[in-house]
């Protein structure tokens, strides 16, 4: 990183990602963090900029001060890492932070789509408008304006809620900590989920639930084998993305959708819906399960993050409530971090309100389908995989690689030549050598998508596994 004294919005992120990724790494609760001094000779950059990455640090609850003495790694529930969830650590992180060779792991928007110049303005805007007060502890539950402007854009794409059902978050994660904290209780809470599934609500979940899972079928789950299961034990929550899941890239079918929530309503268990991708369908549009759900007898808890939409460092996600819940949910939020940040809230206020976001996706969805269809055709020529789901939407494509090779051997193999991907075995719940990899199309170029599978291409053919 080089000193900016002009700092713009995606140098905070980069400072704060890389601050909370040594934090992270470290995992050492309570121990002594860097003084303002030390990240500002390290990372070359002024005092001012260092500051306010920490007060962000702090509002999210890596770090904490303690008068005359400094700053200090906070105890966090997502430091606790075994020993089998490194190498999964170790492969995202990788695919997030690789800047060199080819990458089909990144699974957020690389940052050359960032509009960042608009954001820019936005953040002036803001400060212009609303000045210190976005920078002090805000609503709990989310900035008001935010909230009614959210729920009537919801209404437009047949979700009906008012601003009292939303809360907006610092993400997925927080959002998944919120319910299950909510809905603690003295007993471990069980989960369904599928099977593969996105690895960190996986671990996640693991912490804190009884995991039960459930293979995903090109359109959903056997609901006949999940309503056994229900007959069989207590079910407390299923957590689902069901349109272009990650890293299928399935979509559940309506039918099956339905069925869900209609076993919901029978056996009384709330449906987590972390819906990522629904906006990026690239034929025909999908609708998220909460529009099929009941107001008044709500079974759906929707999660929507915008690191998918924007950037992981952007921090907001917004979650919908069912009613009776919410006021337990608010104070469960206040335990973990008082209020998430007022100026995110803000400026990502104003680009929905004048129409940035949508414009900002319909661009991104043109410019992910040319990659969505340059990438399967790629693959059609490429010898000993088969694609299992030709996904019609989302960031990915999930693989299954012949018997004979060796996912963890080709992972590695790839990587030496540049190419990075994910194996699939950082996907179940067991960990299982499954002979698939996930590749995401989103951050390469039509020319480094042609180059990637190309090296992938050779690897298969001419390496002894």
């Amino acid at each position: 990183m080089t000193k900016n004294t002009n700092v713009d919005v995606s140098y905070y992120i980069q400072l704060y990602e890389n601050l909370k990724s040594e934090i992270i790494k470290k995992n050492a609760p309570n121990s002594k963090f860097y003084s303002i001094r030390q990240v500002g000779i390290k990372y070359n950059t002024n005092i001012n900029t260092v500051l306010k990455v920490f007060k962000m640090l702090e509002r999210d609850g890596y770090i904490f001060s303690e008068k005359g003495k400094g700053f200090f790694i906070k105890e966090h529930s997502n430091f606790s890492i075994s020993e089998e969830i490194i190498p999964i650590m170790e492969s995202f992180h990788f695919g997030q932070t690789n800047t060199e060779g080819i990458n089909f792991s990144n699974g957020s928007p690389p940052n050359d789509y960032f509009p960042q110049e608009i954001y820019q303005t936005l953040i002036e805007k803001s400060l212009k408008n609303h000045g210190a007060s976005l920078l002090g502890y805000q609503d709990v539950q989310g900035l008001e304006s935010l909230r009614i402007l959210l729920a009537d854009y919801l209404e437009e794409k047949d979700i009906f809620v008012s601003k009292n059902d939303i809360m907006i978050t610092s993400g997925t994660q927080q959002s998944l900590v919120i319910i299950l904290k909510t809905f603690g209780g003295t007993s471990l809470k069980t989960v369904a989920i599928s099977s593969p599934t996105y690895p960190n609500a996986l671990n996640l979940l693991k912490d804190m639930c009884n995991i039960k899972t459930f293979d995903l079928k090109n359109d959903g789950w056997n609901l006949v084998e999940f309503e056994k299961a229900l007959k069989k034990e207590r079910i407390h929550f299923v957590y689902i993305m069901p349109n272009f899941q990650n890293p299928t890239g399935i979509s559940w079918s309506e039918e099956k959708k339905k069925k869900l929530l209609k076993l919901a309503h029978e056996y009384n268990f709330y449906i987590i819906e972390d819906d990522c991708f629904s906006e990026f369908y690239y034929t025909k549009r999908v609708e998220p399960l909460k529009v099929l759900d009941q107001t008044g007898n709500e079974k759906v808890i929707y999660i929507k993050t915008y690191s998918k939409l924007l950037m992981p460092g952007i921090g907001l996600a917004y979650m919908i409530l069912p009613p009776a819940i919410m006021q337990k949910a608010i104070l469960t939020k206040y335990s973990l971090d008082h209020s998430t940040s007022g100026l995110n809230q803000k400026v990502l206020e104003y680009f929905i309100a004048d129409k940035y976001l949508d414009n900002h996706v319909k661009n991104l969805k043109k410019i992910f389908k040319a990659k969505h269809h340059k990438i399967l055709e790629l693959l059609a020529e490429v010898p000993h995989i088969t694609i299992l789901n030709k996904s019609k939407g989302g960031f990915f494509i999930w693989i299954q690689l012949a018997d004979y090779i060796n996912e963890e051997k080709f992972y590695h193999k790839c990587k030496l030549r540049g190419v990075s991907i994910l194996p699939g075995n950082i996907f179940y719940h067991d960990k299982r050598s499954s002979g698939k990899i996930r590749l995401s199309f989103i951050s390469p170029s039509l020319e480094e998508l042609e180059e990637g599978v190309e090296i992938m291409k050779d690897i298969l053919i001419h390496c002894d596994f």
